[in-house]
């Protein structure tokens, strides 16, 4: 295979997996080529230093600073970053444990493998072409034939720069004592590299390439700047770090993060907003949606943008908020106080000093884009809506309101149609016609001699009631209780039991909660608060118990619709039965999981004022 124009071909086997074996142009040499910041990439070096026995590993990182790279690999999952001054821009190099340089020093250092730094300090950073296909798929090519992909493009990279580094890195690899040798060289260098190796260039006089460095230095990270300086999400830099420990645990394909990172967002949402929980068929929702984005833009997998516009569009601005703090959170935190920060364009040393910055390995700066979320209330604010609140002006969403009464006739529908068919019934013939001649029945049993008849079920039964039982819950789990007496006559009087609003404020004057369980009464009708009472009615120990006593005891039909996931129990079913009432079970999971979640959610607003101002607060969730 030949690397450009002009230059003979020589033999180099490219064998199946990552490297290629450059044992003609250089005795021992094999070569990982690589795209810096990829865990794929990563892994890929992972993979090729354990699995085959060499004596050196070489890094296409600048020699001036090994020292330092290697104290700051020592310090993961800490991460630490090499620092330094070159023309009047700060450069950092971070020991990134989703790179394929960080991963082969650490293993190497890990199994007593000799390990070069053979690049020089050039103050050019060399960058790869955009156009390149996502490194996932080496997760399935491998790295050598994903290199193999990429040269023709890659030739249109090769500059002075290039060529000047690439000379250079093979004549210090020409100079080393032979060994079995794997060099871990990026994508862009490999072209000129195989062209020098194949044809060594005249040497280059070494003040061509002096670019003086200063305040060469070894400096923590900020935590929360990790989404800057990291190849990958810190999320996902951390996991792989977890993962890693674990023998019997095996790094996920780059198409699993994005669920992963869901899920964790998820739970971490749920720990701070209990009255909001995202079912797994939502986030199903959300990763094809995620995945939809990315391919609309060219991309293989989403971006954190992707991710975060899906978890928006699919369950609002709080759990998008989520997603993204998920995906900058890194749990290592170094314990000094002395960090580096950086940020999208200027990077700022503990003394102050602020300039601007490149990344050594990821020279191209990130593309933004813009994402409005709602911001989440600080603490302090929070607890000053609390202060506020006035206990005797509470008020409900309107929104909120239209579908818990849409919701409540679903519910009872459902109710009727279960407790009788509407298909009508054939019988034979005895003393009446009831609704009619079946003909087709009759000419079926003919040679009987027997006439048949249709019989229609009866009417529907009447249902004035519902009681929709979400958790059975327990007085710590919702100790909100209560009856809310509808505000005109096309509101039903609602009896529940719910989270504790009070922990939970999201605007002033505006607080979420979480539904147990409720019962409707409708048409509206004046009824004391069952769980006020001095005695639980009929015999109830339990919430959800009390709620079916209160609405049995106030329904004025014989039937009380009961949506649950599950039939009424025994104790239910004989207190609907105290009172002369039957539970007609729906169950809750014919209805779409998604939208049970949105109705379990509810808002209370401090006096009808405050729904002038709520939309802005609510909407999203």
């Amino acid at each position: 295979m030949g690397v450009s124009k002009g230059v003979r071909r020589w033999a180099w086997i490219v064998m199946p997996g990552d490297l290629l074996h450059l044992d003609e142009l250089l005795p021992g040499l094999a070569v990982l080529p690589v795209k810096h910041g990829s865990l794929a990439f990563a892994e890929a070096a992972r993979k090729a230093v354990l699995e085959h026995k060499f004596q050196r590993v070489a890094l296409d990182l600048p020699f001036v600073v090994a020292d330092e790279f290697c104290q700051a690999v020592e310090r993961l999952p800490e991460i630490w970053a090499t620092t330094w001054m070159q023309e009047e821009r700060r450069w950092i190099l971070p020991a990134d444990p989703c790179d394929a340089c960080t991963t082969a020093a650490r293993i190497a250092m890990q199994e007593r493998i000799q390990l070069v730094f053979v690049d020089d300090e050039s103050p050019t950073a060399l960058q790869d072409d955009p156009d390149l296909p996502d490194p996932s798929v080496v997760e399935t090519l491998g790295a050598a034939e994903y290199a193999g992909i990429c040269l023709p493009s890659l030739e249109k990279l090769s500059d002075d720069s290039t060529r000047l580094r690439a000379v250079r890195m093979a004549e210090r690899l020409r100079n080393l004592p032979a060994a079995k040798t794997l060099l871990v060289v990026r994508l862009a260098l490999l072209p000129d590299l195989l062209r020098e190796l194949a044809i060594p260039s005249t040497a280059i006089p070494d003040e061509e390439l002096e670019h003086p460095i200063s305040a060469l230095e070894l400096l923590p990270l900020e935590p929360k700047h990790l989404l800057f300086a990291l190849g990958e999400w810190p999320f996902v830099a951390q996991e792989a770090e977890r993962l890693r420990q674990d023998p019997f645990e095996q790094i996920p394909s780059s198409r699993a993060w994005t669920g992963r990172l869901l899920g964790w967002a998820r739970r971490r949402h749920l720990e701070r907003r209990k009255a909001s929980r995202i079912p797994l068929s939502q986030l199903k929702m959300t990763v094809r949606f995620a995945e939809r984005l990315a391919r609309h833009s060219g991309a293989h997998q989403p971006s954190l943008w992707d991710v975060v516009q899906a978890a928006r569009a699919t369950s609002g601005d709080s759990f998008a908020t989520a997603v993204l703090e998920a995906a900058k959170f890194h749990g290592h935190e170094p314990l000094e106080r002395a960090r580096l920060k950086v940020g999208p364009f200027r990077a700022k040393t503990p003394d102050d000093e602020s300039r601007p910055w490149t990344h050594r390995l990821l020279p191209r700066p990130p593309q933004w884009a813009q994402v409005k979320l709602r911001r989440e209330p600080e603490p302090e604010e929070a607890r000053k809506w609390i202060r506020d609140w006035k206990p005797l002006s509470l008020c409900s969403h309107l929104p909120e309101d239209i579908a818990i009464e849409r919701f409540n006739r679903e519910v009872r529908e459902r109710a009727k149609s279960r407790s009788v068919s509407n298909q009508p019934r054939s019988r034979p013939f005895e003393s009446s016609l009831l609704d009619g001649l079946d003909m087709r029945e009759t000419v079926r049993n003919f040679w009987k001699g027997e006439i048949w008849v249709k019989d229609f079920p009866p009417r529907e039964l009447k249902l004035d009631a519902a009681v929709i039982a979400f958790d059975e819950g327990g007085p710590f789990e919702y100790p909100h209780r209560g009856t809310w007496y509808a505000e005109h006559q096309n509101e039903s009087t609602l009896i529940f039991y719910a989270t504790d609003p009070a922990a939970d404020p999201i605007g002033p004057g505006i607080l979420r909660s979480r539904y147990g369980g409720l019962g409707l009464l409708f048409p509206p009708r004046q009824v004391p608060d069952v769980f006020a009472m001095s005695e639980p009615p009929l015999g109830a120990r339990t919430a959800l118990e009390t709620l079916v006593a209160g609405v049995c005891l106030f329904a004025r039909q014989k039937a009380v619709a009961y949506a649950a996931w599950e039939p009424p129990s025994l104790a239910l079913q004989s207190i609907a039965h105290t009172v002369g009432k039957r539970l007609i079970h729906v169950p809750l999971s014919t209805f779409p999981a998604t939208a049970l979640e949105k109705l379990r959610t509810f808002h209370v607003l401090n006096g009808k004022e405050t729904r002038g101002w709520a939309d802005r607060f609510i909407q999203g969730e």
